[in-house]
């Protein structure tokens, strides 16, 4: 019974997007449950913060994928609180790939309490899935 509902709490809180307009991800539907946000980000901004809840320790990879074209951007990750990513407050370092043209694609394999992308020169997407 206890698994069970630990099992519930996670579904039910696995990530949330913050920023003007907090948001779920999109929950995705296999063998076991996954989530996946994508979103556009403008020139010199950077996109909203999104929590990742704890994954556990059952090897649950984190996959962030870049689409900026021609244009340059970078995926940042935070190990801050999730008061310090909803105040706006959080600690970001830049993923390992650092600023990227093109399609670029890095696996997070230990845990983060966020990621968010920034845009360094014109329009970039990005996606996350686990």
């Amino acid at each position: 019974m206890k698994k069970l509902i630990l099992t519930m709490v996670i579904v039910l809180f696995a990530a949330t997007v913050w920023g003007a307009d907090p948001v779920s991800m999109t929950e995705r539907q296999g063998i076991t449950k996954g989530y996946w946000y994508t979103e556009t980000i403008a020139t010199t901004e950077t996109g909203k913060n999104v929590k990742i809840a704890p994954m556990g320790l059952d090897g649950t990879n984190i996959t962030c994928t870049i689409y900026a074209g021609a244009n340059t951007g970078h995926i940042e990750f935070s190990t801050s609180s999730d008061a310090a990513i909803l105040a706006d407050t959080a600690v970001w370092q830049s993923w390992p790939l650092g600023v990227v043209t093109g399609t670029n694609s890095d696996a997070l394999t230990s845990q983060v309490s966020g990621l968010r992308a920034v845009s360094d020169l014109g329009e970039i997407s990005y996606e996350i899935i686990y």
